[in-house]
C-alpha cells in the first residue's frame, strides 16, 4: 500500500469513527482528525509529520489551557533564537527520520 494511499485510509478511518459517534458532518470534524496524524509520533520515524515540515515539536491547546512548563518558560527573544536554529537543524532532523525508516 503506497504512503500516501495509507495515509487517506488512516483519515478515513477517523472520520468513520468521529462521525458515527457524534453524527457530525465529516467537515466539521476534517481539522481534529488532520491535526491528530500530523502531530502524532510516528515510530518508523521517531518524530512526528509536523516536525519533520517545520523543525519544532507543535505546541497542542492543552498545553496552552493549562500552562504547561514550556508555556510559562516561553520568552519571544529566546524562541526566535530556538526557531533560527530549529531550520538550520532541520535537515539533520530529516536525515534521523530516513535513516530510523531504513532501519525499521
Amino acid at each position: 500500500m503506497g504512503k500516501q494511499r495509507l495515509k487517506n485510509q488512516i483519515i478515513l478511518d477517523g472520520l468513520k469513527k468521529r462521525t458515527e459517534k457524534s453524527r457530525n458532518n465529516w467537515v466539521d470534524e476534517i481539522l481534529p482528525i488532520i491535526y491528530a496524524y500530523r502531530t502524532t509520533y510516528r515510530v518508523n520515524t521517531g518524530t512526528t509529520p509536523f516536525r519533520l515540515a517545520y523543525g519544532v515539536e507543535v505546541v497542542v491547546p492543552v498545553e496552552i489551557s493549562h500552562l504547561s512548563p514550556r508555556i510559562q518558560a516561553y520568552n519571544a527573544e529566546e524562541n526566535e533564537e530556538g526557531k533560527r536554529l530549529a531550520m538550520d537543524l532541520i535537515d539533520e532532523v530529516r536525515d534521523g527520520a530516513h535513516a530510523k525508516i531504513m532501519e525499521y
